[in-house]
């Protein structure tokens, strides 16, 4: 069953994937994988010949939205954005089991049919989730683990989100009114994201949104884990409060090597401050 109401959104949301894509300017290769739980689309990019890094991107965004973040890198390191399955992206619609290990088992299948044995990650917001599943159950995949805004450490508080997320997305939703639309994703997006706007308009509208939450990390899940864990954070995220989320990784990553905390800034970081991001995940890496 397909996740899109209606084939307009489909190619309408596919037209704004390649837009992004191509607007990054980078030189990029688009990979198919087959696996057991459907076809999965990888954009590689970057150096050939450079440090593997394999990149999960936050919900319904897809793997051009996080490269932005990061393109710069491409200079130095092969890059493996991978498109969530079950979402709005390139990939397969076929929805995981959160709760399981569905989701380590599929990364662990892409990385095989790319034959990447072991490579730095970052997971970015649900990303995070998806790699603290591959910790859980296929650590050896993971030479560095780097969490950006991640889900699954801890979740925002009930009321603050009820009143400055759910009940603006409930009148837009009820509506149809882009004031709604643009209260709502000013509470988590820094600027006046045209792109993002229009993404999240037509998924809103046209996806049957997974609005599951995933599972918060214990302790049990990553005690095994013995590579370097690094985090990054900001100071005003009503999804994942960045305090909350440092208390946390502090307490169950005993490998945590470093917090680094992005300054004014909401659960997307504001694009001003990219190059910021860029020069941390470079020095956390060329360690």
């Amino acid at each position: 069953m397909s996740i899109y109401k209606n084939k307009e959104t489909k190619i309408a949301i596919q037209e704004l994937y390649y837009e992004k894509l191509n607007s990054l300017k980078i030189e990029y290769q688009e990979i198919d994988v087959n696996t057991k739980y459907g076809r999965t689309r990888v954009i590689k990019t970057g150096k050939s010949n450079g440090t593997k890094i394999i990149v999960f991107h936050g919900m319904n965004t897809g793997a051009p939205v996080a490269l932005e973040a990061i393109k710069e890198l491409t200079d130095s390191y092969n890059i493996f954005a991978i498109d969530t399955i079950g979402q709005a992206t390139q990939s397969e619609e076929t929805r995981l089991n959160i709760k399981d290990n569905s989701f380590a088992l599929w990364a662990d299948e892409v990385l095989e049919k790319l034959q990447i044995k072991t490579a730095n990650f970052i997971g970015v917001s649900y990303g995070g989730f998806i790699l603290q599943k591959l910790i859980s159950h296929k650590p050896e995949r993971v030479s560095k683990c780097i969490f950006v805004v991640p889900a699954g450490l801890v979740d925002g508080a009930f009321f603050p989100s009820l009143t400055k997320v759910t009940f603006p997305l409930i009148k837009f939703l009820l509506t149809k009114n882009d004031n709604h639309l643009h209260n709502f994703l000013s509470k988590f997006i820094n600027e006046d994201d045209n792109f993002m706007f229009r993404l999240q308009k037509a998924m809103l509208l046209g996806v049957k949104m997974d609005y599951r939450r995933p599972p918060i990390l214990k302790i049990k899940d990553v005690m095994h884990f013995e590579k370097p864990v690094y985090l990054m954070t900001v100071d005003n995220d009503i999804f994942f409060p960045g305090n909350e989320s440092i208390k946390k990784a502090q307490n169950i990553f005993k490998n945590l090597q470093d917090i680094y905390i992005l300054e004014n800034n909401k659960h997307m970081p504001n694009k001003k401050q990219y190059p910021e991001i860029q020069q941390k995940i470079r020095e956390w890496i060329s360690k």
